[in-house]
């Protein structure tokens, strides 16, 4: 599922901003990009998004600036110190041609250290930090709850279509029997007409009632619609739900395959086909939801 959210704070000596975004996942995967400084806290930050997401691409970005400009680069007296009191001991034995400028000792290792971003009291941003993932994740989950609200309603609505066309299918089984019936009478009676053989009704109840429990689709049409009445408790009741979803609407495609297998009727075909076409999209959907 889709959303967004983002908080920032600011006060006068850093400025922080916090987006949050998700995409439509199957799993849950979490990409942070972060400012070097908090990359120690990385897991800390993006504990929030893993409890209270499930499904979804979650993508947290943060923004660190500090608006106190502070030095990058501090002078190390106590190495600068041992260098000098070593070069004094040099310019002793070498009089005045071992004189050397303090000022190039600043190029020796150790004298300039640059200093880190972590010595910048970044530990004291780490709390307000959180605060404002928990700000941002609040409105990504707000969004997308209301996306959920609107995919739930087309899913009942396809829901409510299958049902539809089951109770199509329920009424023409019978039909399709009794008119196989008439066309199989007929049909060996042309056969039979210019022979001594007549068709005996028995015979013909035998070949019927063959074709009807080959073509019977009750159970499938019973199981369908279990997994429909699963489905929408599923959907209603909240919660991460998607992957069960998923797995209902697969065993929906079952029944509907296995009843396009036995109908050899044009109409019924059509409604099946029509059927699965609105699984389809409830399939869908449900890779959708969380």
């Amino acid at each position: 599922m889709t959303g967004y959210g983002s908080a920032e704070y600011k006060d006068d000596k850093v400025s922080l901003h916090v987006e949050v975004r998700s995409i439509n996942n199957r799993f849950l995967k979490i990409t942070s990009r972060l400012p070097e400084a908090f990359i120690a806290y990385q897991e800390q930050l993006e504990r929030p998004l893993k409890e209270r997401v499930s499904r979804g691409s979650v993508h947290l970005d943060v923004e660190y600036r500090p608006l106190v400009e502070a030095p990058e680069y501090h002078v190390n007296l106590e190495t600068l110190k041992g260098y000098y009191r070593s070069l004094e001991k040099l310019r002793e034995e070498l009089g005045p041609e071992g004189d050397v400028p303090i000022a190039s000792l600043f190029s020796l290792p150790g004298i300039c250290e640059r200093i880190k971003t972590q010595e910048r009291g970044v530990e004291e941003q780490v709390p307000v930090l959180e605060g404002l993932v928990t700000t941002a994740l609040n409105q990504l989950l707000e969004m997308r709850t209301q996306e959920g609200g609107a995919l739930e309603k087309d899913i009942m609505r396809h829901k409510m279509e299958i049902e539809g066309l089951l109770v199509g299918l329920e009424r023409k089984a019978p039909e399709v029997v009794s008119h196989y019936r008439d066309r199989l009478r007929k049909r060996v009676s042309l056969l039979l007409q210019e022979t001594n053989v007549e068709l005996s009704d028995s015979d013909l109840a035998r070949e019927v009632a063959f074709f009807a429990e080959r073509s019977d689709i009750t159970e499938e049409l019973a199981r369908l619609r279990s997994h429909l009445q699963q489905m929408e408790d599923t959907v209603r009741e909240g919660g991460p739900v998607g992957r069960r979803l998923e797995f209902i609407v697969q065993e929906m495609f079952r029944e509907a395959n296995t009843m396009g297998s036995k109908v050899c009727d044009g109409d019924m075909l059509k409604d099946i086909i029509d059927i699965k076409l609105a699984i389809e999209r409830i399939k869908e959907q449900s890779f959708n939801v969380e």
